[in-house]
């Protein structure tokens, strides 16, 4: 009943949002939300432990923050209400993450270098983490969107490593999870569908191909669902919230929102490790081997 409470607080909250506000509306008469937009901000996924989701300008100067709908908020996460991941088990569930940090930091990891195919999805300019699977989160720079609308299909440019997502409309929610692809068809951003609720557009995404969830700080299972919601709420704010069900994973379902704002164009990511970092990741790694092979050798008399 808990949960049931808090979707239906939350499902209002959207509702509330849009009324409140009269959007600008595209020739099909739904919400204009073509554009070009950011989602930047330095607020945590996941909030410190006994701080409130919502705090006060003086406040705000000890935390990274992020402002939705006029509130300053210190997470993503909005539900779990402690702002935590609902893992069923953390320790197992955040180890890729965790690796991957103490990797940045220089650390040697054999099997991460083992090869061009075993390098991490950003070392390898394929996937940054959730800039493009949802939920759509910050990456720190290069966090422009560009939203193309048509009756028809939802198009999203996104600017960090050039992925697009495309998002064909249907009449009504069922229709829509009618359409979903063959599970064979795993994408990095995964198979996502579109309808209007109102002045709400909704997307469910299912099968994120597992490259991408095992490598997320957010990981999934490959039986995840996310429910993501774009609503425009003003001129400048386009409220973004999304839903993940993932049993296998995690207790219940979680909750992140978050703003996005007008930016003024999409620049080209060029994307660089790929041509020369991964190659001087992998000889650096070969030298290493070598070095190691030659120190167990006996010394000449």
């Amino acid at each position: 009943m808990r949960y049931v409470a808090a979707l239906a607080c939350w499902l209002v909250g959207s509702a509330a949002f849009a009324q409140a506000y009269a959007p600008p509306r595209a020739p099909d008469g739904k919400p204009d939300l073509g554009g070009v937009w950011t989602n930047a901000t330095n607020a945590p996924l996941e909030r410190p432990d006994g701080v409130p989701l919502v705090i006060s300008r003086e406040q705000s100067a000890h935390f990274d923050v992020q402002t939705v709908n006029g509130e300053l908020r210190t997470s993503l996460i909005v539900d779990p209400p402690d702002g935590k991941l609902p893992l069923r088990d953390r320790a197992s569930a955040m180890a890729w993450r965790e690796r991957y940090g103490v990797y940045m930091l220089g650390a040697p990891q054999p099997d991460f270098t083992a090869g061009p195919d075993t390098l991490p999805n950003r070392d390898r300019c394929l996937m940054a983490a959730n800039a493009a699977a949802p939920p759509m989160t910050s990456q720190g720079y290069n966090d422009a969107y560009e939203i193309v609308q048509t009756p028809s299909y939802v198009l999203i440019a996104v600017e960090m490593m050039d992925d697009t997502r495309i998002i064909p409309l249907f009449a009504s929610a069922a229709e829509a999870m009618k359409a979903h692809r063959p599970k064979a068809l795993a994408r990095w951003v995964g198979d996502s569908v579109g309808w209007w609720e109102g002045d709400t557009f909704v997307v469910e995404t299912e099968n994120v191909d597992q490259r991408q969830g095992s490598q997320s700080p957010m990981p999934t299972s490959p039986g995840a669902t996310w429910t993501e919601r774009f609503t425009r709420i003003s001129d400048g704010e386009l409220l973004y919230q999304v839903e993940v069900n993932d049993p296998a994973l995690y207790t219940r379902p979680w909750k992140t929102e978050s703003s996005f704002r007008p930016a003024r164009r999409i620049w080209e990511y060029a994307c660089h490790e790929g041509n020369y970092g991964m190659a001087g990741i992998l000889s650096g790694q070969r030298k290493v081997e070598r070095d190691g092979v030659r120190k167990k050798k006996p010394a000449k008399r």
